[in-house]
């Protein structure tokens, strides 16, 4: 038998399971390693980072306490790939966070940079940001005992038998990492403001070599530092180069109306091959940046005070909850998919009005003026979704449901199967009726699968469609 004890656990390589192999606890370790991989590889490479749900921040006034900051529970995805819950509601108060040694020892030096370490504060008062992350952290729990010999310590009598997932929020110095998203919202703004859309006739050939050397010409500082030998000490920054994109201005592409698609689909594969392996926060084998696997959730700015002397004082928080800002703008959020497939079909316009945005369907379109802007398109209407039956009626309008209800004896009337209602769908129920019956428009010689007249059960669901050519048939029950 060989054996791999020893060997840290590679998220590439799973166990070869052969018949005579014994398998020990570093070959789970390896499955496991290998399989929690691979999910966060797909989370993290085709999704991305940030807020799922919840995780609202706000202050609340506790009194003679001070200020609490507040994180309501919800869930995120960190830069890694790693899920992160947070089940319960979680507070802090500001003045006892402060009142912490090492947490006072922060503020003293972000005030006063040249402070000796371990000095009392020499400026007591000043306006400071905190910045509020979201991390993942685990913890072994479930003891059992370990069989073993005897005579053993009591600390080898019983180990953790589970690794439960857990999480960290910090109050840190500095913001967490955001390589990736502050990079990806450049492209995105850059991608909208500078390219200029022009209307041409005769309409102009797509040139994507043309565009993706454009393209690659607004980056090449970050190229030829990424390529740079030996490699760059510190590695290259927002901060040294001067932005992520630097700007082509407006003669740098010129892109005709009718290439929009052509030159999106060049642009967002620019992005993915070239540009996104420059910044993502986490590459196959591990984080390309330090401290990027947390998600940042706000930045807290307050006035903050030296209150009772040299050197037993604390650290005070001056002023009401009011005064302290929290800033969210920089947090990243992870749309998911239901919402935005309820958009691209709806768009606000699902709610009947078009007051919250302006327009109808926010859809990104080239003006005459060569910048993207919004483009109202009022997507068909639908039909009213429910009709409620108590007596005799017809089939109104264009409902997909029809509710019969009130405890007494009704009839439906459906419209003529004509070729203008070919695949016209309609489900109806009998909630409470005694007798609900189908029937035909009279004049039309219709007929329900060849019969007069269908009855539906009190209880029972039927789903009916026209065929077009004289019949409704049922084609569900329930």
């Amino acid at each position: 038998m060989t054996t791999l004890t020893g060997l840290p656990a590679d998220p590439a390589q799973h166990v070869n399971y052969e018949r005579g192999m014994v398998l020990g606890v570093d070959d789970f370790k390896q499955e496991f390693a290998y399989l929690a991989g691979r999910d966060r590889w797909l989370a993290r490479d085709a999704l991305g980072y940030g807020t799922l749900s919840g995780l609202r921040v706000y202050m609340e006034d506790d009194g003679s306490d001070g200020p609490r900051l507040h994180v309501s529970a919800g869930s995120a995805l960190s830069p890694s790939g790693r899920l992160i819950c947070v089940p319960a509601d979680q507070c802090a108060l500001i003045n006892r966070w402060l009142a912490k040694t090492d947490n006072a020892a922060m503020v003293a030096r972000m005030l006063d940079p040249t402070l000796p370490p371990n000095s009392p504060p020499v400026v007591t008062a000043g306006v400071v940001s905190l910045y509020l992350g979201l991390c993942y952290a685990d913890c072994q729990t479930r003891p059992v005992p370990i069989p073993g010999e005897p005579c053993r310590s009591e600390d080898e009598l019983m180990k953790p038998s589970r690794v439960a997932d857990d999480f960290r929020l910090e109050l840190r110095e500095h913001p967490p990492v955001q390589v990736e998203e502050e990079a990806l919202r450049d492209f995105v703004h850059w991608l909208r403001g500078n390219i200029n859309v022009i209307d041409t006739s005769p309409p102009l050939s797509p040139d994507p070599n043309g565009w993706r050397t454009a393209l690659r010409g607004a980056v090449q500082p970050w190229i030829d530092a990424q390529s740079a030998s030996p490699p760059l000490s510190p590695p290259a920054s927002a901060q040294s180069l001067g932005d992520y994109l630097f700007d082509l201005g407006s003669p740098g592409l010129d892109i005709a109306r009718e290439q929009q698609c052509e030159f999106l689909r060049v642009a967002f594969g620019f992005w993915i091959s070239e540009l996104r392996p420059l910044w993502m926060a986490m590459r196959c084998h591990g984080p390309q940046y330090p401290d990027s696997d947390c998600v940042f959730l706000a930045s807290l700015t307050m006035q903050v005070s030296w209150i009772g002397g040299s050197p037993s004082g604390v650290w005070q928080v001056d002023g009401s909850p009011a005064s302290l800002q929290l800033d969210e703008s920089a947090r990243p959020y992870l749309i998911h998919q239901r919402l935005l497939q309820e958009w691209a079909l709806c768009g606000c316009d699902c709610a009947g009005s078009d007051d919250a945005f302006g327009a109808p369907m926010a859809l990104m379109q080239a003006s005459s003026e060569g910048s993207f802007e919004n483009l109202a398109i009022d997507p068909p209407p639908l039909p009213p979704p429910v009709q409620f039956l108590e007596g005799d009626g017809v089939l109104e309008g264009q409902p997909r449901i029809v509710i019969g209800r009130g405890g007494g004896k009704a009839a439906l009337t459906l419209p003529p199967s004509t070729p203008a209602n070919a695949g016209r769908q309609v489900v109806v129920k009998n909630a409470d009726l005694t007798s609900l019956i189908l029937q035909p428009d009279a004049q039309s010689g219709d007929g329900i699968d060849g019969l007069a007249e269908l009855s539906v059960k009190k209880k029972k669901a039927i789903t009916l469609i026209a065929d077009g050519a004289g019949q409704w048939h049922s084609i569900a029950t329930a």
